[in-house]
């Protein structure tokens, strides 16, 4: 079972100076040592901000976030389940022998038989959370079958998938932490 982390307001109070010190601190380290003028800062950090904006963006979060939690439940932060994603939860799935059957939150139903399936990827964007963000797309022929991961009765479809021979797993890791827009083909029929 997932747990939740600390609030969001811890990791911002923490996530926010430690990005300033980065962004600025450097910069300030790398004038005094250099003996540059100070005021060289101005036009040094947003650059060294623009550079490395990946590492405050993405890296900075991973490295701070199990060390805030931690802190977070040692002084009696209570550990809840982790709910359901919204409003992937909002879509079902449910997979047979024979296919595989998405209901939309409208009541409308898409199936898709396993023997028709040409192909898996998984797409990821920048949308979360406030929209889906992770996608199992389905190749059928010439179409294609999307599927919100968090989506009611997703993890039997995991387990259906990698069953399929040839799947690659390493692809469907990479893709869980990709915060961009990005296409990974976990399997391909031969």
């Amino acid at each position: 079972m997932k747990i939740q982390s600390a609030p969001p307001n811890w990791h911002v109070a923490v996530n926010i100076p430690v990005a300033v010190i980065w962004i600025v601190g450097i910069p300030f380290a790398v004038c005094s040592f250099l003996s540059i003028p100070l005021w060289w800062i101005v036009l040094i950090a947003p650059i060294w901000g623009f550079l490395t904006g990946r590492i405050t963006d993405r890296w900075l979060p991973q490295l701070t976030g199990p060390l805030i939690d931690k802190l977070f439940f040692t002084i009696g932060g209570e550990r809840k389940p982790l709910g359901p994603l919204t409003p992937e939860s909002e879509f079902s799935v449910e997979t047979t022998v024979a296919l595989v059957r998405l209901t939309h939150p409208d009541g409308t139903i898409e199936e898709v038989l396993w023997d028709d399936l040409t192909g898996i990827d998984i797409e990821t964007n920048a949308l979360g959370p406030l929209a889906p963000d992770v996608f199992w797309v389905l190749h059928i022929s010439k179409r294609v079958f999307p599927i919100p991961q968090g989506a009611s009765g997703d993890d039997q479809l995991l387990e259906r998938l990698q069953q399929f021979p040839g799947f690659d797993n390493e692809a469907f890791i990479a893709s869980m932490a990709s915060t961009a827009e990005a296409t990974f083909e976990v399997w391909r029929r031969k």
